[in-house]
């Protein structure tokens, strides 16, 4: 008798205690398409023009293109050891000098992601560096702001 009863406190217990974790964890995380954070159309398609624009910035060696979409503070990283937070002013200085030291023979972005709140694009640089040719990795992701996508994240590695 005794464990029957044990067995029914454990089997309510059980259950309702299931049911409070399934509520709490609906509480404290909430669903990426909750109606605030969903992406509209236009967004996505912002988004889509601003990777054109960065990766014909790059093609051409010009940051001028895209350093205008740069946040008011963006993590940078290169191959040449510059790692970390910096103005919008500072990341265009470094990112100059770091086109400005190369040719770029080819550049795409071959991986797009535009549809979340934190769209990226990846893509492989080739570039000759002091007569060498170099290949690097670019990863440049975004963030949705009042006045539309601006660039958080700029790496080369």
């Amino acid at each position: 008798m005794r464990w029957i009863a044990i067995i029914l406190v454990l089997a309510v217990f059980g259950e309702s205690y299931s049911q409070i974790r399934r509520d709490n964890r609906e509480r404290l995380y909430p669903t990426l398409l909750d109606k605030e954070s969903r992406v509209t159309d236009d967004q996505v398609q912002k988004a889509r023009t601003l990777f054109k624009i960065i990766e014909e910035g790059i093609v051409k060696g010009n940051v001028g293109k895209f350093s205008s979409h740069f946040d008011r503070q963006i993590f940078v990283n290169s191959t040449r050891g510059e790692s970390g937070y910096f103005s919008s002013d500072q990341a265009t200085s470094l990112l100059q000098h770091y086109f400005g030291t190369r040719k770029v023979v080819s550049f795409e972005f071959s991986r797009l992601s535009e549809k979340g709140l934190t769209p990226y694009a990846t893509g492989r640089l080739v570039s000759i560096y002091k007569g060498s040719l170099e290949s690097a990795q670019v990863y440049v992701s975004c963030s949705w702001q009042s006045t539309g996508w601006v660039i958080g994240q700029f790496n080369i590695y």
